[in-house]
């Protein structure tokens, strides 16, 4: 999923910066030669000339500082995150990349507060980015693409960013809750337990073998019998007709073997039961299932 900032809303003045580093440099200098003036009246030369060293070098040091701070030399972006059902996310880092890296300012990160919000500071003024989410347990597709606000400013997302599907890194299986990357779900009203395959074309001994090295929550998922697939079918519900929350591209999910050659599948677009052969993949899908552990 991926977007672009839309350049006339994305600009708001960062108040922590708006003051010019320039300005609070003059503002220390006026107020060192000031307590220098008060201080060295009866002090004579030498104690002066070691004061103007000082503060010489206290605004060297500052001065340097500045030109490298957010108010000098670099801008900031923040926004929200969001789930599927328009949940906050916490606790995942956003990744701001630079399109054509300049050193120093490839790459900044911040973490989702537990209102989901993020702000990411010390990009470039006015240059390319592209902000993604980032976790150890699962991937996702949602990335932002935007130019960072001009020097000193923060850009804001007009709308959440938000991950309407994710898959977890080992195995592949959809995640259904991005905190805890938890990657299966109880259907309450049969008591089983479900994982859903990788959202891609499968034929039956792909879907056969990943079943089999599914680990998810202990492993010991088995294929699915027509039966049990049916209990996930709610016509109009979602876009594949499948019980909540189920998110898949494909319409056929592989069920029991029907022979040598062939395998039982049900079809969502029309609750139908359905065979094809084993070595079809187009539209096809691999869904695990077992009974709750007790």
């Amino acid at each position: 999923m991926a977007g672009v900032l839309p350049s006339d809303r994305r600009v708001k003045l960062d108040k922590e910066n708006s003051l010019s580093s320039w300005s609070i440099l003059k503002m220390l200098s006026d107020f060192c030669h000031r307590f220098i003036h008060n201080h060295t009246k009866k002090k004579g030369g030498k104690m002066r000339n070691r004061l103007l060293a000082l503060v010489a070098l206290v605004l060297l040091v500052l001065g340097a500082g500045a030109c490298s701070g957010v108010g000098g030399k670099s801008s900031a972006v923040e926004g929200k995150l969001m789930d599927w059902n328009g949940k906050p996310v916490a606790g995942v880092k956003i990744t701001a990349a630079q399109v054509s890296p300049i050193k120093g300012y490839e790459q900044f990160e911040a973490v989702t507060s537990s209102d989901g919000s993020f702000k990411i500071k010390g990009l470039f003024p006015s240059s390319a980015y592209v902000l993604k989410p980032w976790s150890d347990k699962w991937n996702c597709k949602t990335e932002i693409k935007l130019d960072s606000a001009p020097q000193g400013e923060t850009a804001v997302l007009p709308e959440a960013m938000k991950i309407p599907q994710a898959f977890a890194k080992d195995g592949g299986s959809q995640v259904f809750d991005l905190a805890s990357g938890k990657a299966y779900f109880t259907d309450t009203d049969t008591g089983l337990e479900w994982v859903i395959g990788p959202d891609q074309d499968t034929n039956y001994a792909q879907a056969e073998q990943w079943v089999a090295a599914c680990k998810v929550e202990g492993g010991g998922w088995r294929m699915p019998t027509r039966a049990e697939l049916k209990t996930l079918y709610r016509s109009g519900v979602g876009e594949r007709n499948m019980k909540k929350p189920i998110t898949t591209s494909g319409w056929w999910v592989w069920a029991e073997p029907k022979d040598s050659s062939s395998a039982w599948g049900f079809n969502f677009s029309n609750g139908n039961e359905v065979w094809d052969y084993r070595d079809d993949s187009d539209d096809d899908r691999v869904f695990g299932v077992r009974s709750r552990p007790r």
